[in-house]
């Protein structure tokens, strides 16, 4: 059986970045790691991986939500990780 550490490694996202699609998608994070697993195996993957972390780094700014500190890190490695993007 796999644990949500495995899931989380598996995804191909950190855990922060995995808490912030949870936010968007409204799921739980187990949930956005398979989604996140699954999305970044298709051609434009990481461009919507991209959209929806950057959508939710500016909800989380808009609204001085304390993760927003976290996800404007999680963006920046998620760019880090995925330089084709830039």
């Amino acid at each position: 059986m796999l644990s949500l550490v495995d899931c989380i490694a598996f995804s191909g996202l950190t855990p922060d970045q995995l808490e912030a699609v949870a936010c968007a998608k409204h799921v739980p994070v187990i949930i956005a790691a398979e989604w996140a697993e699954t999305e970044l195996d298709k051609p434009h993957g990481a461009e919507a991986v991209e959209g929806m972390l950057a959508l939710e780094v500016k909800v989380a700014e808009d609204h001085h939500l304390p993760c927003a500190a976290s996800w404007i890190k999680a963006l920046a490695e998620f760019h880090m990780t995925h330089p084709e993007l830039a």
